[in-house]
Parts: structure tokens; C-alpha cells; sequence
């Protein structure tokens, strides 16, 4: 699909899926548009020809992609994070990076809470018999949210409606955020613990800390050790955060009773990958395929902020 604006700069829209038509027409108001999903080596040969690119998160804008674009001139991502994109080569190139700031906040913390109630009630696993002929009911007794510990690691955004949607179920919240207070924490909704309360007192763990060099791995075999034994974790935040190895060690010792992950450190995850072949055969590890920003409402937030950044920057040029 593409759209043929006025002669002048030339865009690609590298996942055109979740761009909407109106989106796409705004930027062809400044640009010749290409909405078109190339392989890697496609999207490589093609660089040098664009001046613009308008990504998500499953087109990685490293060096290699940055040099080969030698017309490149700004890059704008319909996401928040920008784990994806090389910022700062891209600065030091003087190329400009638009990302999104909360367009996507309210869809993954609902996410994060519907991942949070199928892990409480086996809605996967009892699904996946039914609709194999089972009924046995016995096998997929749940438990009830209210009541329980929720921590939530990193009270941001994300994290702050997460907790006041949690609160409002009854769940007792809890923050591990070591850069805000305790006033701020209370603030958005949850008790600020240190390190050792947060992982011994909670039932439910929901992760939405950026990946940072501090968050990367934090959640190891070491720590899975530490939680209460029987707790849940949701990841919808950065598949980096959580050692996969560990994880899936502690699933399989009962070390943990469940876990619903939603992004990986590589995406898209591999057919072969050893998440992917424990849940194959395990009632007790849920895997989405990076859903959390993925509704109507925010697809169409988010292509129309980024393509109100582009055509901002292309009128600023002149």
C-alpha cells in the first residue's frame, strides 16, 4: 500500500498494520508515502532511498539500518519505549527520534490486569481442555483477587493505573520504585516497600519498569527463590527484565505457581523457543504475543500522534 503526497520527502512506513488510512493520508500531506512490511535484508537494500521512517517495535533501527539510510532524517516510533531504535547513534548523527508518551498506557495496564485474572482462574488451561473434550473442573480451582498482595515493579504510568484498578478490586498494592518517594508512591496508589518486603509479601507480581542496565535480569533464579512460594508474575513491560533460564526453572519446581509473559527480548519470539516449548506441555506458563498496546482505540491514538511528529517536522523544514 502506499500513498503519493507532493514531490519532496520520501517516508516508509515499516508496519503498516498498525497504522490507520487517516494516519497514512496525514503523512502523505508532506511526503511520498511506502506503507509496506519488508524482510531485513529488503528494508537494508532499500534504506538509502527514504528520508524518514516511521517504525514500530518489531523493525530494529540499528546502526547497520541508520548508516545504510543515507538520506535519513528523522525517525518517528508509534511506541513508548525505544529499546528497537539506536538513540544514541541517532543523536550523535543529528537525526531526530519522536517517540509516544502515553498513548499507550491504559490499554497494557488493562493488559497487564486481564493476564493477571486468567492466571488467578486457569481461564487458558481450562480452555485449552475444553476445547479438547475435557470438563474435569477440579483441575482449574482458582483464586480470588481480593484479598491478595499485588506488587507492582516500577509505579509509572503504567503502574499507577494498574494499582488503582488493582485497589479497586480489593488487592492490597504494593511499589518497589527506588526513584520515587514514599509520599509519590502513596500518591499512585501503592505502599512503597524495599526490596525484601516487596518480594516476600506478594501474591501477584506485574512488571512495568523500563530495561535499564539496573532492571535487566533482575528478576533471576536468586529472586524467584526470595518471592513467596505459589506467587504469579505478569511481564508487560520488557522481555529483558525477567531470565527467562530462571523462570522457567522456577515453573517447573513449583517455585512460583504461574506466569503470563507478554514481550520477549527477542520479537518476534522463535517458533523453537524454550518459552513456546515449556507451554506447549505446562498449565502453568501464559504467553501473548506483545499485546499490551494493541486495541482500536490506542492504534488509532498512536499512528495519529506519530503522524501529526512527522508532518510537524517536515513543515518545520520547510
Amino acid at each position: 500500500m502506499s500513498e503519493r503526497g507532493p514531490l519532496g520527502p520520501s517516508l516508509l512506513v515499516t508496519e503498516p498494520e498498525y497504522f490507520t488510512p487517516e494516519a497514512i493520508r496525514r503523512m502523505s500531506s508532506v511526503a511520498r508515502v511506502e506503507a509496506k512490511r519488508y524482510t531485513r535484508a529488503e528494508l537494508l537494500r532499500r534504506a538509502p532511498r527514504y528520508d524518514a521512517l516511521a517504525v514500530r517495535i518489531e523493525t530494529q533501527v540499528d546502526r547497520t539500518l541508520i548508516d545504510r539510510a543515507r538520506r535519513l532524517k528523522c525517525v518517528a516510533t508509534a511506541t513508548t519505549g525505544i529499546d528497537h531504535i539506536d538513540a544514541a547513534y541517532l543523536l550523535k548523527k543529528g537525526i531526530p527520534l519522536f517517540s509516544l508518551n502515553t498513548e499507550h498506557s491504559l490499554p497494557t495496564a488493562e493488559h497487564a490486569l486481564s493476564l493477571m485474572m486468567s492466571l488467578a482462574r486457569n481461564v487458558a488451561w481450562a480452555h485449552q481442555a475444553m476445547v479438547k473434550g475435557g470438563w474435569r473442573r477440579w483441575q482449574y480451582v482458582g483464586v480470588e483477587l481480593a484479598g491478595k498482595t499485588l506488587g507492582i515493579y516500577g509505579i509509572g504510568r503504567i503502574g499507577t493505573l494498574v494499582a488503582q484498578k488493582a485497589a479497586a478490586l480489593g488487592m492490597r498494592v504494593l511499589a518497589y520504585d527506588p526513584y520515587l518517594t514514599a509520599r509519590e508512591a502513596a500518591r499512585r496508589g501503592g505502599r512503597r516497600v524495599g526490596w525484601s518486603e516487596f518480594l516476600r509479601s506478594c501474591d501477584f507480581f506485574s512488571l512495568h519498569a523500563p530495561l535499564t542496565k539496573e532492571t535487566q535480569g533482575r528478576f533471576d533464579g536468586a529472586v524467584f527463590m526470595r518471592m513467596k512460594r505459589f506467587a504469579r508474575i505478569v511481564n508487560t513491560a520488557r522481555g529483558a527484565i525477567i531470565d527467562e533460564k530462571a523462570l522457567l526453572r522456577a515453573l517447573s519446581e513449583d517455585r512460583i505457581r504461574s506466569a503470563a509473559i507478554d514481550v520477549y527480548p527477542e520479537e518476534p519470539l522463535p517458533a523453537g523457543h524454550p518459552l513456546r516449548r515449556y507451554a506447549r506441555t505446562h498449565a502453568n506458563l501464559l504467553l501473548t504475543p506483545h499485546l499490551g498496546g494493541s486495541t482500536q482505540e490506542a492504534k488509532k491514538r498512536a499512528s495519529m500522534q506519530t503522524a501529526k511528529a512527522l508532518v510537524g517536522f517536515f513543515k518545520r523544514r520547510g
